[in-house]
């Protein structure tokens, strides 16, 4: 079996793969560290599971992480839309994601293309014939749906922004640093990610669908079944839209300075008061694409 883990950038000069903070990840692994999901349940670690073992490849998911007919199953979560290079063509625009656009900017539009083609080639290699490889992926369905941008509650996004702006007024940042955001990542529609399949002669699609999960912290808040206050639940949840999106905020500040972390503590602080002000707006609902991928008999 074969899994594909987040793969998210620390700044817009290193890849991921090579600065990636993962000994939290085998910490849990090894039963070193206890997990809890959203709902507060222990997540069992993968030792005191029978006959499971743990084995990592240090290898980016747009190559080639194993060898050829070796892998029976392979599953990703939420990972393939981070992408190899770093375009950054959002830099002193209006938007700093490129699912926020209007038109979706050419330079990830095309990055994430050659990318996508890049992981399906490396997947069809790696599996062996009848395979499989299931991949689930954040998307912008026919809805206009992303991730965090819904029919429910405000746009996470309006929410980043707005955090972010508010470091301008508080003299904080510059201009240049305000418009400096730019994500890595692409939200494919469900066209972009079937639309190089029939270029990939060892690989069929079995089945594709689109679905919005509810963001569980918002639910289980709403629904009064956390127990928090207000305030509480901003600082509950505003961390889980922390762990991937401080890095990239954090390189629109500019190289020299050397209070980047008091900046970034400012920013977070600024988002969990907005959400203490209203906290049924605010969540971050999933959009996904659920595919599943067979390498064809010979």
């Amino acid at each position: 079996m074969q899994h594909f883990s987040t793969q998210a950038p620390i700044d817009t000069d290193v890849l991921s793969i090579y600065s990636n903070e993962w000994q939290s990840v085998f910490n849990h692994a090894l039963g070193l560290k206890s997990v809890s999901d959203a709902y507060g349940k222990a997540i069992s670690n993968p030792y005191a599971l029978d006959n499971v073992f743990v084995e990592a490849c240090g290898v980016g998911f747009h190559n080639q992480c194993y060898a050829s007919n070796s892998i029976d199953f392979g599953v990703s979560f939420t990972a393939m839309h981070w992408l190899s290079a770093f375009p950054s063509s959002l830099r002193g625009e209006q938007y700093m994601h490129a699912a926020r656009c209007p038109v979706s900017p050419l330079a990830e539009k095309e990055q994430a293309a050659q990318d996508w083609k890049s992981i399906l080639q490396a997947r069809a290699k790696e599996l062996i014939p009848g395979g499989r490889f299931v991949c689930v992926n954040f998307s912008k369905n026919e809805d206009g749906y992303f991730l965090g941008q819904t029919d429910a509650g405000e746009s996470m996004w309006d929410s980043f922004q707005t955090a972010w702006d508010q470091l301008k007024e508080q003299n904080l940042i510059d201009e240049e640093e305000r418009l400096g955001i730019s994500f890595p990542n692409y939200y494919r529609t469900q066209e972009e990610f079937l639309e190089c399949v029939d270029d990939i002669d060892d690989l069929k699609v079995v089945s594709i669908e689109e679905k919005v999960v509810r963001c569980p912290y918002r639910e289980l808040y709403v629904s009064g079944k956390s127990g928090k206050s207000a305030r509480e639940y901003a600082e509950w949840f505003v961390p889980t839209t922390r762990t991937w999106s401080h890095s990239t905020f954090k390189s629109a500040l500019k190289a020299h300075r050397e209070d980047k972390e008091e900046v970034m503590t400012q920013f977070w602080g600024n988002y969990m008061s907005l959400v203490e002000k209203n906290p049924e707006a605010h969540g971050m609902d999933y959009v996904h694409a659920y595919i599943v991928f067979e390498k064809k008999e010979e």
